[in-house]
């Protein structure tokens, strides 16, 4: 049995907002976002060793991405 060395998700919100998470068996994840055309890059995403940690550390991406985004 094979087993796979990443998996990714990508969450679109409101407007142009995206975040794109790839998380890595070895502890690291390559995250980059889009909130807007003056809003775009990565995040830092390393030191994950647990899916605690995982579920901590998305819970804050998404909060950064959006958080202070209001359903219209």
């Amino acid at each position: 049995m094979r087993e796979p060395d990443s998996i990714g998700v990508l969450i679109s919100g409101p407007g142009e907002a995206e975040l794109s998470v790839v998380l890595f068996r070895g502890g690291w994840a390559d995250v980059d976002f889009v909130t807007g055309l003056d809003d775009a890059g990565t995040l830092p995403a390393s030191g994950i060793d647990s899916a605690a940690a995982f579920g901590t550390r998305l819970d804050q991406w998404v909060s950064r991405v959006f958080g202070n985004r209001r359903a219209t």
